[in-house]
């Protein structure tokens, strides 16, 4: 395992950041309190683009290095420097234990991460879930805010009315996400798309929908969502966009399965839409195992050929394309004829030039390699799962030593996964 640091002595080493001096960084775990009705206003401004903040995670990657949760410590963010190669708890007091909320790099629950690198003065983003002891609450969701570094941490938001999903999209002053609840007058379960604002966690639902709904991207002042049926042999699909200043829906892609089978195990294949910021990436089958990839420009409706003949096979979903590098990153899979499991592959179309390859990396089981994310000169690949323990504060504010499972994360350089290395490092 490579040397663990405390961030108080490496942060000019691995950071490049601020000092943050040796006390405690400042923070709140208490949510700020809204401005009473005669309270001045500032002026208002423009309001800042939403961005996309993909699905909440173990990791978050970015330019410069991923944070992550320690592999012993589940309630406990570290952050690891690519220059460096080095990994640090994202606190600045040497002293600290990380065990409890005085600590900016601890947080209670199960603990996901995002990460808004447009944000340049608070880009960590954690993500904390505590289930209802009883069993009959949802679990209580607290999102809290950070510098790149730990610092000025505070509680932004605060959730139990339903089940949030994984993705997320953020702004300046506002978090969107959707969840799902359960209707008083019907009850029957509905989407709800909520935002949530930073400066004091007011939330406001937006919308409600019947059908399974999940979010693909974000641009401008727009969300883009997609509705779909979740059937393997019939997938039914509507991708659209919501404007959040004034509530109106513009449809923007549909697309159905045939229903009509390749051969006993695998269904044709049928268009996908991949959302990244203003654009919209189509993927329609051209006949055989192809297919042709286009870009539709959102604010203008344009479209362009991006890539003619591109390997296509299998029933994709939009969860089965990522945009790394560049490039979109499309995994195919099928099942085998003779019922023995799955095979595919990933093909890497340059979004540039059109240009494609194969990237033959696979599990033991024959599924593609993940990409979960990338810095610089890293993918990063979640590959497989370990058991692991760790101490934790229980329910009676007693230490208690616990197990679990989670994933392992690797670092590939983006040159080996695309000559078919598999040379990677732990993340740890």
């Amino acid at each position: 395992m490579k040397r663990v640091l405390t961030l108080f002595a490496a942060l000019t080493l691995l950071l490049g950041l601020a000092a943050c001096g040796g006390g405690p960084a400042p923070q709140s775990d208490r949510l700020p309190e809204a401005p009473s009705q005669g309270q001045a206003q500032a002026p208002a401004q423009a309001a800042s683009p939403i961005r996309f903040l993909g699905k909440r995670d173990d990791i978050a990657a970015g330019a410069r290095g991923v944070y992550f949760l320690g592999a012993g410590a589940p309630n406990v963010v570290y952050y690891y420097d690519e220059a460096s190669g080095q990994a640090v708890p994202l606190c600045a007091r040497p002293e600290c234990p990380h065990t409890d909320d005085s600590c900016t790099a601890w947080a209670p629950g199960m603990l996901y991460l995002l990460l808004d690198e447009q944000n340049g003065e608070r880009p960590v983003l954690i993500y904390s879930s505590t289930e209802d002891p009883t069993g009959e609450e949802y679990p209580q969701v607290r999102l809290y805010r950070a510098g790149a570094n730990g610092a000025d941490r505070t509680l932004c938001m605060e959730y139990q009315s339903g089940r949030m999903d994984l993705q997320m999209a953020a702004s300046d002053d506002f978090v969107y996400f959707l969840s799902t609840e359960v209707d008083p007058a019907s009850q029957s379960s509905v989407k709800c798309l909520y935002q949530a604002r930073l400066s004091d966690g007011k939330l406001e639902k937006l919308k409600a929908y019947s059908e399974p709904t999940i979010l693909l991207g974000a641009y401008d002042q727009k969300l883009v969502l997609e509705h779909n049926n979740d059937s393997y042999r019939s997938a039914v699909a509507d991708v659209f966009e919501v404007d959040v200043t004034t509530g109106q829906e513009t449809p923007l892609f549909h697309y159905e399965a045939s229903g009509q089978m390749v051969d006993d195990y695998n269904p044709e294949p049928h268009a996908v839409a991949f959302s990244q910021g203003e654009a919209l990436y189509i993927l329609e089958p051209a006949g055989g195992r192809a297919a042709q990839l286009r870009r539709r420009d959102l604010r203008t409706g344009e479209e362009q050929v991006i890539a003619e003949g591109v390997p296509y096979y299998g029933s994709q979903v939009a969860e089965d394309g990522c945009f790394a590098d560049g490039k979109l990153l499309l995994t195919c899979t099928e099942a085998k004829t003779d019922g023995s499991g799955v095979s595919g592959s990933t093909f890497a179309v340059d979004l540039a030039d059109g240009s494609w390859q194969e990237v033959t990396l696979r599990d033991g089981y024959g599924v593609p390699y993940e990409v979960a994310g990338e810095t610089g000169e890293h993918f990063v690949i979640p590959l497989g799962e370990s058991l692991r323990t760790a101490k934790v504060v229980g329910p009676a504010g007693l230490e208690e030593t616990t197990s679990y499972y989670a994933t392992d994360f690797y670092l590939m350089e983006k040159s080996d996964y695309y000559a078919g290395v598999d040379r990677r490092a732990p993340l740890e």
